[in-house]
C-alpha cells in the first residue's frame, strides 16, 4: 500500500519589539476552557460554517480548538494551560470556518486584557466577535471560562530555567498537526464478499485518532478531519495502519505507513496541514 499526501508548513510570528512598560515580576499559569459560539457568521453556500478557534498571545498562537462540523453555534468544552511571565500582553482570539483544500474563511476576531483577571477565580467571558473592516457586522459570541493563577516565584539564582524549558516539562505543546483523511482507492478485500469494512488508525507520540468505519468498500470516503498536537521530545513521526472491521473476531489488518514531518525549528510555532489519499500498487 502506498500514501500519497501533500502538506503546507506555517511559521508564525514571534513577539513585538514594541518596548512595555515594566510588569509586576513572576509566574502564572492560565486556564483556558473555549465553551460554545453563538450565532457565528455564516461562511459556506450551504448557509453553515465549519468554525474553529484560534487563540494568540504576544503574537504567538497557544492554542487551536477542533473543527465542529456545518453548525452556528458550535460547543467545544475544550481546555488548556499556559505559563506566562506578565499580564502585560492581550489575549487575541479568532475564529475561522475550515474549508477543505482552500483558505479557510474568517468569521471575527475579538481580544481579552489578562489584567482583568481576578487571581484564582474562574470567570465566564462572553466576547462578542467583529471584522476589524466592517466593525458594524454582528458576528455572533464566544463563551470562554478562565482562570489565573499566580506562581509562587523562586529565588533569583534558581530562575535560570527559560520559559520554553517550562512548557517541556508541563508537556506544552510547539505546533499543530492538521490532518484531513479523504478517501482510500482499490484497498485489498478482506471479506468472503470480497470487499472490507475499512478503517484508519492515525498515532503521533501518545496521541491517538481512529476513523469512522465504511462498511463493505474497497473505495471509502472518509472525509474526516481532525488535529494532532506535535511535541518537540516525541519527534515528528505519524503512524498510519489501515484496518478491516469484523464484528466478534480480531480485525483484519490491510497495511500501514509512516509520515515524517519536516520541522524548521527555528519558529516558535509550527502547523502542518495534511491530506492523506490511500491507494494499492
Amino acid at each position: 500500500m502506498q500514501l500519497i499526501f501533500c502538506g503546507k508548513k506555517f511559521g508564525l510570528a514571534g513577539t513585538s519589539n514594541v518596548e512595555l512598560p515594566p510588569a509586576e515580576p513572576g509566574m502564572y499559569q492560565l486556564d483556558i476552557t473555549l465553551r460554545r459560539g453563538t450565532n457565528l457568521a455564516v461562511r459556506d453556500r450551504r448557509g453553515t460554517s465549519d468554525p474553529y478557534v484560534k487563540f494568540k498571545l504576544g503574537g504567538k498562537e497557544i492554542f487551536r480548538s477542533k473543527t465542529v462540523s456545518k453548525n452556528l453555534n458550535p460547543v467545544w468544552e475544550e481546555r488548556t494551560s499556559i505559563l506566562i511571565e506578565h499580564l502585560r500582553e492581550q489575549l487575541y482570539i479568532k475564529v475561522f470556518d475550515y474549508d477543505f483544500g482552500l483558505q479557510d474563511d474568517f468569521m471575527g476576531s475579538a481580544f481579552f486584557d489578562l489584567n482583568s483577571l481576578e487571581q484564582n477565580r474562574p470567570v465566564d467571558v462572553t466576547l462578542s466577535l467583529k471584522d476589524p473592516h466592517y466593525p458594524d457586522q454582528d458576528l455572533g459570541t464566544i463563551l470562554l471560562t478562565m482562570l489565573l493563577i499566580p506562581k509562587e516565584q523562586q529565588r533569583e539564582e534558581t530562575q535560570s530555567v527559560r520559559l520554553s524549558d517550562l512548557h517541556k516539562k508541563t508537556q506544552l505543546w510547539r505546533g499543530i498537526v492538521s490532518i484531513t483523511l479523504i478517501e482510500g482507492c482499490g484497498l485489498k478485500a478482506m471479506d468472503s464478499n470480497g470487499l472490507s469494512d475499512p478503517y484508519v488508525k492515525f498515532r503521533l507520540g501518545h496521541q491517538k485518532y481512529k476513523s469512522k468505519i465504511m462498511s463493505k468498500t474497497l473505495n471509502p470516503k472518509w472525509r474526516e478531519q481532525f488535529d494532532l498536537h506535535l511535541y518537540e521530545e516525541r519527534g515528528g513521526i505519524i503512524d498510519i495502519t489501515v484496518w478491516d472491521r469484523d464484528a466478534g473476531k480480531k480485525d483484519d489488518f490491510i497495511g500501514s505507513s509512516i509520515s515524517r514531518l519536516c520541522c524548521s525549528y527555528d519558529t516558535d510555532f509550527l502547523e502542518h496541514k495534511i491530506y492523506f489519499f490511500f491507494l494499492t500498487y
